[in-house]
């Protein structure tokens, strides 16, 4: 008897659903499927005869052909292709279509790439389950992509610091260096200040994997050409898997599952600012690296965590 109770209770939450959805698709046909396609497909042939391109018309479905036709022309090319007027227009160049495109305040200028996104997601849907079912479990991971870079099973770790000590003498861990007027970066002195709790050095703990390094020197050159501003600080670096349980014996927001750190993939950067210009800039390399898929990264209460994915080996050259 209670099992069909409980049936029709779920049933009768069923049909409520239905008519208030029914309701709603009634006072906004956004929500009626058919009339939503059919409207998308309209907006995109109108904006696809005014732009001449399908890659236009998808941005300014997100955008509106009126935001995007002003970008253009501040930019002061009609024909310019979307991919290169958001890669060529920055602080520093093409400033006026930068302005514009990120005063909009939403994902519009990312939206192209989330289309890509949603076709490879629908793409695996029907050929691959399996491999999106574990995308999907390395995405949602952490709140940012850094398990899709790294995933755990695939990613070699540092157990401790006599295997952290190996990794230095074999070359995969290099020394973060301590020259902010060349690199635009400064090494926070507290990190590796937990040291002495699992009987290591502290400079054992100021050092990352050369392609990561050399991401995070790319970073710190490029904010400062920008910006013209005081070096951004470098509050963590590698870490070992006995120094991140200290670490998150006494810290929170310090992970005691799976952390990039103790990959020497990964590493933080304050977020205290000399000035609006380096926070500024600083959030345009972050998202045009993002954009790239080089990096990913996640704000944090006290700092920007960023892991560099495998394609920053080709910065390595930076360490010459």
């Amino acid at each position: 008897m209670s099992n069909r109770i409980a049936r029709r209770r779920l049933q009768d939450r069923d049909r409520a659903a239905r008519k208030l959805e029914a309701r709603r698709r009634a006072v906004d046909e956004r929500f009626d499927p058919e009339k939503s396609l059919e409207g998308t497909a309209r907006y995109l042939r109108i904006a696809r005869d005014r732009f001449g391109r399908e890659d236009l018309a998808f941005v300014s479905y997100h955008m509106g052909i009126g935001n995007l036709e002003g970008v253009l022309r501040a930019y002061g090319d009609d024909d310019a292709p979307y991919v290169q007027l958001y890669f060529d227009s920055s602080p520093a160049r093409h400033a006026a279509a930068y302005s514009r495109l990120f005063s909009l305040g939403d994902d519009s200028a990312n939206y192209p790439w989330k289309v890509l996104a949603a076709r490879d997601v629908m793409r695996l849907w029907r050929e691959d389950r399996t491999e999106l079912e574990r995308l999907t479990a390395l995405q949602t991971a952490k709140n940012s992509a850094e398990e899709v870079l790294h995933p755990a099973p695939e990613t070699p770790r540092f157990s401790d610091p006599g295997q952290l000590r190996t990794a230095w003498d074999d070359g995969d861990i290099v020394a973060f260096p301590e020259r902010p007027k060349r690199t635009g970066l400064a090494r926070d002195r507290r990190m590796g200040e937990l040291a002495e709790r699992v009987d290591a050095s502290g400079d054992l703990y100021r050092g990352l994997r050369p392609e990561a390094l050399a991401l995070a020197l790319y970073i710190g050159a490029e904010v400062r050409a920008l910006s013209g501003t005081a070096p951004l600080v470098v509050t963590s670096t590698v870490r070992d898997e006995t120094y991140q349980r200290a670490l998150a014996a006494r810290n929170t927001e310090a992970t005691h599952r799976y952390s990039l750190h103790t990959t020497g993939w990964a590493f933080d950067i304050e977020r205290r600012y000399r000035s609006r210009k380096q926070a500024l800039a600083f959030q345009f390399v972050l998202d045009r690296l993002r954009a790239l898929n080089v990096i990913a990264w996640v704000r944090e209460p006290a700092a920007i965590h960023i892991t560099a994915g495998p394609d920053a080996k080709r910065l390595l050259p930076l360490l010459g």
